[in-house]
């Protein structure tokens, strides 16, 4: 899987609607789906990934754990918790919350966090393209 593909697309969503938060949910066939910040225009938990999450059936899978979310910043406490609860299997961000949190409010709590107190543990990376997705800020 070319991660990098992925994640310019997650960055490319971002900016085509002018928000930092960019989500693309990738199933092993290479199919995906996308999301993006809509918290304006309905509400508190429309995060990109939510957003993403809700579309997850229009993917091809057997089992959630062998999808990959794609996002531009490092999924919230909420996000994180939406992606344990949908069972997926990795994630994959750009800048981190300490970073975002430079840009406007966030709740400090880490991914990898929120990961430890479940009952099951994604694959978590951060830092692809993290200067590419901070600039979504800017």
């Amino acid at each position: 899987m070319n991660i990098e593909f992925w994640m310019k697309l997650a960055i490319d969503l971002a900016k085509e609607r002018k928000t930092p938060f960019g989500a693309v949910l990738v199933d092993p066939e290479g199919q995906h789906v996308s999301g993006y910040n809509t918290t304006i225009l309905d509400g508190a938990v429309a995060h990109a990934e939510i957003n993403a999450i809700s579309k997850i059936k229009q993917l091809d899978y057997d089992r959630a754990e062998e999808l990959t979310l794609f996002t531009t910043v490092e999924p919230c406490p909420m996000c994180m918790s939406a992606i344990i609860w949908a069972g997926i299997g990795e994630v994959i961000y750009g800048c981190d919350i300490s970073t975002a949190s430079k840009y406007g409010n966030q709740i400090n709590i880490r991914a990898k966090k929120i990961a430890s107190e479940s009952w099951y543990a994604p694959i978590i990376k951060g830092g692809l393209l993290a200067i590419e997705c901070e600039g979504l800020f800017k």
